[in-house]
């Protein structure tokens, strides 16, 4: 292993560098650099020396992404490229492999063979993102991935299929991010090993729910943008979740407040019988964010069977709570035992600056539904209304009186 002197024809770094200090790089460093670089720049370096010429087949990383590292590739400019850069490069093991493309004719089938190899050299971390006008859409007969390596997966742009989100057979798979995908066809998201779940922009179906099993979930973060939020099975281990569903929905009412208006042509209401969608599923977590939109019944439907929240340490609620009435945020006060933290955010009237407020009281002259706990109650808003006053009216009955923060 090299140490001092540079190898015959590597980078000759000028005098006053001190040195070839690059040359001087055990090649287990190197091939790590290497990792880092977008592919087709990692495979120029092979022009650099000898010593250089086959470094890149072992690097642990492989990034088909753009030149500069970060903006996609158009698919059938490196489509030829990578099945070559593949083929040359043999099986050395990989830690990392991402995939970054754009373009409306991605062939998801050619991707998926290019998923398989990474699959083959024991991949543990596995990003793979489709940018463009449309998503890349699975077929119905594409399988779901099976590693016994793989720890962490990114996908982004991509319609699933039936089945692709099951992953019992990726026993290690530990944090799964999800985003700008459609599940439209997805009928549940399942794994007995995942830890880290989150799942940004999502659309689900109209018409029905998929359900999310993930029993040993520590953190979850889910936005809802279009469909029906999907059911949340048990998560007893949970210690973070938040929580958001859009004002575009399919979740929602005018007529009904619980999603039962009784109307069999109105495409909002519920028509199963789940004692619970989300919060059965989130009521041992220790913090929870929940943002709730404007006509949106999930949260009111699910109180009305409300869990106790056992763990519950920190709770944070945006306005669709307060107001126009108050019951479902002191349905969740008087489930939450041990609560400590209480953050509103009311953002009824918007100014250029927001105004925070802290809230004062004694624990022990607080109602006996409310946690004892509580030690910090705090509202952020974008003004003060005629809203906001209702909420600190109701909190004030709970002999807790405020003052403005900076």
């Amino acid at each position: 292993m090299p140490t001092g002197k540079a190898p015959k024809g590597a980078w000759q770094a000028s005098p006053a560098s001190g040195g070839d200090r690059i040359g001087a790089l055990p090649d287990e460093i190197l091939r790590h650099v290497l990792s880092f670089l977008p592919a087709q720049q990692a495979v120029q370096t092979c022009v650099l020396a000898q010593r250089w010429l086959h470094l890149w087949k072992s690097a642990p990383g492989l990034r088909i992404v753009g030149a500069d590292g970060k903006a996609p590739v158009p698919f059938e400019e490196v489509r030829e490229f990578v099945d070559s850069l593949l083929l040359l490069r043999g099986s050395s093991p990989l830690e990392t492999f991402e995939l970054k493309v754009a373009g409306a004719a991605v062939d998801v089938r050619h991707v998926r063979l290019w998923v398989r190899y990474a699959v083959q050299c024991d991949v543990q971390i596995l990003r793979l993102s489709f940018l463009g006008d449309t998503h890349a859409r699975l077929r119905p007969d594409d399988p779901p991935l099976a590693s016994r390596h793989l720890t962490k997966l990114e996908l982004r742009g991509l319609v699933f299929n039936e089945d692709f989100l099951d992953f019992s057979r990726c026993p290690e798979l530990q944090d799964l991010q999800i985003k700008d995908c459609s599940f439209n066809h997805a009928k549940r998201i399942s794994s007995l090993s995942l830890r880290h779940l989150s799942i940004k922009r999502a659309t689900f179906n109209r018409s029905s729910r998929a359900r999310i099993l993930a029993p040993n979930l520590a953190s979850l973060f889910l936005q809802v943008t279009a469909g029906r939020t999907p059911v949340l099975e048990k998560m007893p281990l949970l210690v973070k979740s938040s929580l958001a569903i859009c004002e575009v929905c399919k979740d929602c009412c005018s007529r009904s407040n619980y999603g039962d208006c009784g109307d069999e042509s109105c495409g909002g209401c519920i028509r199963d019988d789940s004692a619970s969608v989300i919060l059965h599923g989130m009521s041992q977590a220790k913090s929870l964010v929940l943002i709730a939109f404007p006509d949106m019944f999930i949260f009111r439907r699910d109180l009305r069977l409300c869990p106790t929240f056992n763990q519950l340490k920190s709770l944070t609620l945006n306005e669709n709570w307060c107001v126009p009435d108050e019951h479902p945020l002191a349905c969740i006060l008087q489930h939450s035992p041990v609560l400590e933290e209480l953050i509103l955010f009311l953002y009824f009237k918007m100014e250029e600056d927001c105004v925070g407020m802290k809230g004062r009281f004694n624990p022990k002259e607080l109602p006996p539904t409310i946690s004892s706990h509580l030690n910090g109650v705090k509202i952020v808003c974008g003004g003060v209304d005629g809203n906001v006053l209702k909420v600190l009216k109701f909190l004030s009955k709970l002999n807790i009186s405020f003052s403005f923060v900076e």
